[in-house]
């Protein structure tokens, strides 16, 4: 959801275990019906061409990456399930490649799975680009103060930023007003025509070319978001659809972002019970009781907010620890505590002790993405999704502070950073001069002619248990299963409950008793999982390392 564009960056494809550099998206025809062409080994790809604006479907086109698993059923074929990441900024199509045979191992043989580019991000077209490069942007990015504070200079630093951003974006993705006949996208703006209710409306369209009325849709993060808007908007048109670790439509169309955190200290009181349970051969951080663990963590974060560490043989090349960018890493292994909570405490196990060796292996920038294609470079998709879906933000020193210091309020210190993360969003969407056109005001609520799965981890450092409840509340319906869990939805760490759940209601349609909550499958540190390369451990974070959501 939010933007947490942060000292650390998306770590590049060429690190992956496999190649997605292996397809060229571009060498692809943009067709006004899907045409399939055979990628990476079992899946399918194709370019679909949609309306700019749907309701002038002879204007401009926006050009739609779309990537697929076929069922393998086809005599029981149920359809096509739309995923989505989340983000915004989160490409499906990479989903596809890294998590796709989960996914059509959790909803079985008789679906399809079909990952897709939202727009402006990803290999769909035309993108979203507020800077003349990668590289360009990839500078930006590294610049950015992990942590905003008003008596440092950080908080005036990066509103600059955020000034300086805007005026870039309205001259790449504002157009200049023009939509008549001839007009091209540019003409038109772009960037108008990128938020959450036209993706909404692709999907829609995207199940209609399959052939389906209705749409069969699992959307996570700032994909519940999608699903709200769908819901709200286009009832009639949902078939089935889960929505899992469930960011508040209400908040979202209100502009409010800063409590997405509330629980991210639960999680963090998780780290520290669970490293007392675990013992000291598997938590590197071992105390006795919760406050001694609580306790030394303050002590690693004063020892380098008092001497940040050289690491002079990093993977990334040489760098210093900070306190900034520790606390970005330990942001981004709450989310997914299986492998973070361990790499939390040998992190500051490796800091208490000068270990050299697994301080280079920290990765915290990308490396150079200047020869990448550009479905891999950065881009400002966040900026023109959540900006124009938000009401307008007076540029008001006093009301980003407000969100600064309640942010800051709701985490301990070991959460600042993403308080500091959430609390941007006020500071980059304020004043935003790229209005979307027919923004839709609200409301995200109403009565469901079908009921609607909704799924949640206990803890959730980024979409809190209370969202879901929120929603759930606002969409008769809607039906709330709990995972038992701390992390950020279900997905990353979903147990045989959870997963049988899903399942049971996208094949039969059938909902699990209200109530249920389902216990977790491994307990992060307790049970320590398969190992990992550090680089490994990073990858499961590239939907997240500049977006919150």
């Amino acid at each position: 959801m939010p933007h947490c564009a942060s000292t650390f960056a998306v770590v590049s494809p060429r690190q992956a275990a496999a190649d997605p550099l292996s397809f060229d998206w571009y060498a692809l025809k943009a067709e006004d019906d899907i045409k399939w062409t055979p990628c990476f080994d079992v899946q399918l790809c194709a370019r679909l061409n949609l309306p700019l604006d749907h309701a002038q479907p002879s204007g401009p086109t926006t050009q739609i990456a779309l990537q697929m698993i076929p069922a393998t059923d086809k005599a029981n074929y149920q359809g096509t399930i739309i995923v989505n990441p989340g983000g915004p900024g989160g490409a499906g199509t990479l989903l596809m490649f890294t998590d796709g045979a989960k996914l059509a191992q959790l909803f079985g043989p008789t679906f399809d799975i079909l990952g897709f580019d939202p727009r402006g991000m990803g290999a769909t077209t035309p993108l979203a680009l507020c800077f003349s490069s990668g590289t360009a942007a990839n500078t930006w990015n590294a610049q950015i103060p992990g942590i905003l504070s008003p008596d440092d200079g950080s908080f005036q630093y990066d509103r600059g930023r955020a000034q300086l951003l805007r005026e870039l974006c309205k001259q790449q993705l504002g157009g200049n007003g023009l939509e008549d006949a001839g007009t091209n996208a540019t003409e038109w703006g772009t960037g108008r025509f990128m938020g959450t209710p036209y993706v909404a409306m692709d999907m829609i369209r995207i199940a209609e070319k399959l052939g389906q009325d209705k749409v069969h849709y699992y959307g996570i993060s700032y994909g519940t978001i999608i699903g709200q808007y769908l819901a709200a908007l286009h009832p009639d048109k949902i078939a089935r659809m889960i929505i899992d670790g469930v960011s508040d439509g209400d908040h979202w169309l209100n502009g409010r972002s800063y409590d997405l955190i509330k629980d991210s200290g639960k999680v963090i009181d998780q780290f520290y019970q669970n490293c007392v349970d675990a013992g000291p051969a598997k938590c590197a951080v071992w105390e006795n009781t919760p406050g001694e663990v609580a306790a030394r963590m303050d002590r690693v974060l004063d020892e380098l907010k008092a001497q940040p560490v050289a690491v002079p043989q990093a993977v990334v090349g040489p760098f210093v620890l900070t306190e900034s960018v520790f606390l970005g890493l330990v942001f981004s292994d709450l989310y997914h505590p299986l492998t973070g909570f361990p790499d939390i405490a040998e992190l500051a196990r490796a800091v208490e002790t000068q270990n050299q060796t697994r301080l280079s292996q920290i990765v915290y920038v990308s490396d150079d993405v200047s020869g990448l294609p550009p479905w891999f470079q950065p881009n400002q998709a966040v900026y023109a999704v959540e900006c124009s879906d938000f009401p307008p933000l007076a540029d008001s020193v006093a009301d980003e502070l407000a969100a600064l210091n309640a942010a800051n309020a709701l985490v301990p210190r070991l959460g600042s950073f993403g308080a500091s993360a959430v609390s941007r969003v006020r500071l980059s969407c304020a004043d935003w001069p790229v209005s979307q056109k027919g923004r839709y005001a609200g409301p995200l609520a109403g009565a469901l002619p079908v009921p609607v799965l909704v799924a949640s981890a206990r803890y959730d450092p980024i979409t809190p248990l209370d969202a879901a409840r929120n929603v759930t509340a606002r969409y008769p319906g809607m039906q709330l299963l709990v995972q038992d869990s701390a992390g950020h939805a279900t997905f990353p760490s979903m147990s045989n409950c959870t997963a049988a759940a899903m399942r049971a209601y996208m094949t039969k349609g059938e909902l699990p008793p209200e109530g249920t909550v389902c216990e977790q499958d491994s307990i992060p540190l307790v049970d320590l999982p398969e190992p990992v390369s550090v680089v490994d451990a990073r990858l499961r974070f590239t939907r997240h390392l500049t977006h919150l959501t």
